[in-house]
């Protein structure tokens, strides 16, 4: 993995003068560009910045990073110029291959989302043999002509996928990584990755942006993991689908599941998986149902035979009128009791969700009451000693002495015995849903029960009237009816044993899949993983003392396993460091992550990019240090650019005995664009 910069050139051209512009050559270790302020400093930077499509990692809000010098006005020597064009040219090297990137500023008919890419230096950079790459549009990460696919094939960086926000996933795009290469002046020294675009959706683009950096294998298991939970995901929702199916093919029957559950469950056996049908106030089994009804079926085709000879019988049919006349009484009253048991429930389960409510509005309101404790903002205060802050005599908490003293839990007490209270009122609402929903299929039935009985009694009477009727057509009539019944339980009972067959082997591969999610480090680091954190952290305590760091011991310092990033006793390090200290983070964090890539493999470039690093007036011997350990990077083939308006003069006391490149830009005072030869 290597990136680093070989030249920069910047061409404006303008009405009656110049050509304009810049033209850097850099090398391998340590640059300083010296540039008074207001001079372009940030130009030239962004300049890097926007030829290799990187805007939006440096905190641009718009693709136009630049002042107005790019694209509207120039001065030179006091004479002003309006600008016609401008473009930049950079040519990278890998430690292999060099290639040169042109893209256009500004211009009547330019496309800025196009770079251009050929293979060697700048003075042999020809538009026309040139390939052109997109970028800022789909696929710019993975398409062969996305410019993005091609920089990172170049550097020999291996995208990871990574979720989105949305619950998509995506490439991790390069423009979140750069912000741990590059630090803007503006922005970019509020904190650690402070200029790191958060649009493009990624979840938890921070963490992500390091674990690459460092290659970290926590990612790998975080992929595995995700696909592990989104099989399982996957599993359940099929699991319940089979479920719903079968509740529903249950109620075509009158039925209800039982030996199976809405989700996996441990007791689950295929063998308890049946179906209870309710036959007067009583639960059959499926099978047992279908043994009755195989045995009335046969019993009505016996009596359709043995009357099939006999003439029409008044009597009997009066007689089985006065028999549905009584079942549809004692129907009736079933109706009529059931659907009071259900106005109960009802009653009780909206009992319950007040309840409840009431109970989560209190546990906020003891959430809310334990921050205001934890803040602390009456501690030093008499009254909560029990003492008047003005005359410092004894004040009761309440107007009357209290006859009977009373142990009176404390907040946090209180709030542990809501959330037990949430937790058994919440199983209370389950079972009360449960329940309610069960007596509600229950009531439905009955009234079924009750309007099949009426028509039955309907038909019969206007039989006894009817001289065409037969002894046959009732018998016929009650086979056709157990027929149909027997079908349809039939049905039921074949979908049974094919959703028994497809739970099983779903319980099997959700226990399965699991075990795996289970077995996976909980922090989801390797043990190669925590010796780079612990590495990492020993590498910055050292940084840090070096620059001065003086907040608190740097010994105290750590690197969080949750987001890689320095913490003391597991609190953001912005809370708890001076302005300047805060900078010497920054300085001790970027430069440690690039020490740290010489010993182990990690994606890390050997590129870093400081603009104004001397923020918030940081001490000149802290200064000095850092520039100490950025010259080094020669030794190891690295890269570190620094772009200071420090005088001359104390920046080269700084840089005595340094190897390294200085580049001073505005010894004249001119501004940083002039006329190019």
């Amino acid at each position: 993995m290597s990136l680093s910069l070989k030249r920069l050139l910047v061409k404006i051209k303008a009405m009656d003068g110049g050509p304009f512009g810049l033209d850097i050559t850099f090398e391998q270790g340590l640059v300083v560009i010296r540039l008074d302020n207001t001079h372009g400093k940030s130009t030239c930077l962004n300049s890097i910045a926007y030829a290799l499509g990187m805007e939006k990692g440096i905190g641009a809000t718009s693709r136009f990073p630049f002042t107005p010098v790019m694209n509207k006005t120039l001065v030179f020597d006091g004479e002003s110029y309006s600008v016609v064009s401008s473009e930049v040219f950079l040519q990278i090297s890998n430690g292999t291959e060099e290639y040169t990137l042109q893209r256009d500023i500004h211009a009547f008919d330019c496309d800025t989302n196009i770079i251009k890419v050929q293979q060697g230096s700048i003075d042999n950079f020809s538009p026309v043999l040139s390939e052109k790459y997109y970028i800022n549009k789909v696929n710019d990460t993975s398409s062969k002509k996305g410019f993005y696919a091609w920089l990172c094939k170049f550097i020999g960086w291996k995208l990871p996928t990574v979720p989105k926000t949305d619950g998509g996933e995506s490439l991790l795009y390069p423009s979140t990584i750069f912000p741990l290469l590059f630090v803007e002046q503006k922005r970019g020294w509020t904190g650690i990755q402070s200029t790191l675009p958060y649009y493009f959706k990624i979840k938890d683009v921070r963490k992500r942006a390091i674990e690459f950096i460092m290659e970290l294998g926590v990612h790998d298991l975080l992929v595995k993991k995700q696909k592990l939970k989104m099989k399982n995901d996957n599993l359940l929702g099929h699991w319940h689908q089979w479920y719903m199916q079968l509740s529903n093919k249950a109620k075509l029957v009158r039925g209800e599941v039982v030996g199976l559950k809405k989700h996996p469950h441990k007791e689950f056996s295929q063998y308890l998986i049946e179906i209870e049908i309710a036959v007067d106030k009583k639960r059959v089994l499926l099978d047992d149902l279908l043994v009755t009804k195989q045995k009335a079926l046969d019993e009505a085709k016996s009596k359709r035979v043995k009357e099939s000879g006999n003439d029409f019988d008044v009597s009997r049919v009066k007689s089985q009128i006065v028999d549905k006349e009584i079942k549809q009484q004692v129907t009736q009253d079933n109706f009529d009791e059931a659907s009071q048991k259900l106005q109960f429930l009802a009653t009780n389960v909206s009992s319950v969700s007040t309840r409840l409510r009431s109970l989560n509005e209190n546990k906020r309101k003891y959430e809310d009451l334990k921050k205001v404790n934890e803040l602390a903002l009456f501690d030093g205060l008499s009254i909560d000693e029990g003492s008047c802050p003005a005359c410092e005599q004894p004040v009761a908490d309440a107007l009357l002495p209290n006859i009977v003293e009373h142990d009176v839990m404390s907040a946090d007490e209180s709030l542990e015995y809501l959330k037990n209270q949430i937790k058994t009122f919440t199983f209370i609402l389950d079972n009360s849903t449960q329940e309610f929903e069960k007596q509600q299929q229950l009531v439905n039935e009955i009234r079924n029960d009750l309007f099949e009985c009426k028509a039955e009694i309907r038909r019969l009477k206007e039989s006894i009237t009817d001289v065409s009727k037969t002894n046959l057509e009732e018998f016929i009539r009650e086979e056709v009816k157990l027929e149909e019944q027997i079908k349809l339980l039939e049905e039921v009972r074949v979908f049974r044993e094919q959703v028994k067959e497809k739970v099983t082997t779903l319980h099997r591969e959700i226990t399965s899949t699991e075990k795996s999610i289970n077995n996976i480090p909980k922090d989801g680091l390797t043990k190669l993983d925590k010796r780079k954190l612990f590495r990492l952290r020993d590498i910055l305590i050292t940084h840090e003392k070096e620059y001065g760091f003086s907040s608190f011991s740097p010994n105290d310092l750590n690197i969080s396993f949750d987001s890689y990033l320095p913490t003391l006793e597991n609190y953001d390090l912005g809370f708890d460091t001076s302005a300047s200290d805060g900078i010497r983070i920054i300085w001790g964090y970027l430069m440690s992550m690039l020490e740290l890539s010489r010993e182990y493999e990690m994606n890390h470039p050997g590129l870093l990019i400081f603009d104004e690093p001397r923020q918030q007036d940081a001490d000149p011997v802290s200064f000095s240090s850092l520039l100490k350990k950025a010259s080094e990077t020669k030794k190891h083939n690295q890269q570190v650019i620094l772009a200071t308006s420090e005088k001359t003069e104390p920046l080269k006391k700084a840089t005595v005995g340094l190897d390294y490149k200085l580049i001073d830009l505005t010894e004249s005072g001119e501004k940083i664009m002039r006329p190019l030869n």
